[in-house]
């Protein structure tokens, strides 16, 4: 699949097209569950949110964030 998908590709991309498609598809799997889909929107909107953060750190706040509330979810499940 990726040798017919790969020549259909221009190669003007290159690897600022590949990057961010492995990127998806890593993520693609992940969209089965809720819960899963639930942590990304919480730490994509804490990235969002803490973007203006001083010396960039919503790189590090945005997946703490995400790691706490899949922590309380899945505290809530049980």
């Amino acid at each position: 699949m990726g040798i017919y998908l790969g020549s259909i590709v221009p190669e003007e991309l290159g690897l600022k097209f590949a990057i961010p498609l492995t990127f998806i598809a890593i993520i693609v799997n992940e969209l089965r569950k809720f819960d899963h889909v639930l942590v990304m929107l919480i730490s994509g909107l804490a990235a969002t949110f803490f973007y203006n953060a001083p010396f960039k750190t919503y790189i590090i706040i945005s997946p703490l964030i995400g790691l706490f509330a899949a922590m309380i979810i899945n505290k809530l499940k049980k």
